[in-house]
């Protein structure tokens, strides 16, 4: 058993979310809608005893999109979500922030990106985590704690908790 760990971002502005509809050749969740995101790097460890994620998902969203931390407005951490695969557990963290315009993100190997209204994004074919975080983050808007996800494998259902 292995652990995956990856951290993401959900950039909004206004009324609208910025989602990945992942390539097809993806190994996780391909032609599935998500963040921008990825693995966390060794280069993203500063400190082993205390990782700080934001790093990985600052720099996943700049390689994949273009868009710098310094445009990116309020990132912080929203989400946390465990689940099992086959072979291994997966560790995701989700931010959110927000940017003043809507960036139009380069063509990206990961796959395309479209800026989609908040409440249609549901609309869209995602993970179980992905889809609970963004409707719990569409009904909770300014929240500012910081909640847990639970993916039941069995039947790809989520529980979500305030941690």
């Amino acid at each position: 058993m292995v652990t995956r760990i990856t951290a993401g971002a959900f950039l909004s502005c206004g009324d609208r979310v910025l989602l990945m509809k992942r390539g097809l050749h993806k190994e996780l969740g391909p032609g599935l809608w998500a963040g921008v995101g990825g693995h966390m790097d060794l280069q993203d460890i500063k400190n082993p005893r205390a990782l700080e994620l934001a790093e990985t998902c600052y720099r996943e969203v700049e390689e994949e999109t273009g868009i710098k931390r310094t445009q990116i407005r309020g990132l912080a951490l929203r989400y946390m979500v465990v689940s099992r695969a086959e072979t291994e557990i997966r560790i995701v963290y989700h931010y959110f922030g927000e940017v003043e315009e809507e960036i139009s993100p380069p063509k990206c190997e990961e796959g395309e990106f479209f800026w989609i209204n908040k409440e249609d994004a549901l609309n869209r074919p995602m993970s179980a985590s992905v889809k609970e975080a963004i409707k719990h983050w569409v009904a909770n808007p300014g929240s500012e704690d910081i909640y847990f996800i639970c993916v039941n494998k069995a039947d790809d259902s989520a529980v979500i908790t305030q941690i």
